[in-house]
């Protein structure tokens, strides 16, 4: 993976100057332009690309747990947008085996980042309620 970021990056200086000197020296434009004139376009996707929310953002669901309580609060989760969900589970590391990539089902993702939240909010929970005899 290093080697093709590598790559990617080297081949991103070629064509920055390569396109420096195609400014700078017109014939050399010229002849750069009839070359890469029979390269085909790319074509567009039909399907519009959904963009998921920036991280400043995102609500704060740590917040909107502990105001609302869990049931409300998998409701309230459920009525945002799934790339909003998706972001959610990203930004909070919820997912590291990245099991719920592959759903589409926003209740079901949902209630997977409520059962997270819950579950991390009440870590050492136990702890707290006990008292010193």
């Amino acid at each position: 993976m290093r080697k093709e970021k590598a790559l990617i990056g080297l081949l991103e200086d070629f064509v920055r100057l390569v396109g420096a000197e195609a400014d700078r020296n017109p014939e050399f434009g010229e002849k750069l332009e009839a070359l890469l004139h029979a390269i085909p376009e790319r074509a567009r996707s039909s399907k519009p690309r959904v963009r998921s929310p920036k991280r400043d953002d995102l609500p704060d669901v740590h917040a909107e747990f502990n105001s609302r309580g869990p049931s409300e609060f998998q409701l309230w989760l459920r009525d945002l947008p799934i790339a909003t969900l998706r972001a959610l589970i990203r930004a909070h590391d919820l997912d590291a085996t990245r099991r719920t990539s592959k759903w589409k089902d926003a209740e079901k993702l949902s209630a997977f980042i409520a059962d997270q939240i819950g579950a991390r909010l009440s870590r050492g929970s136990g702890f707290l309620s006990m008292k010193d005899e």
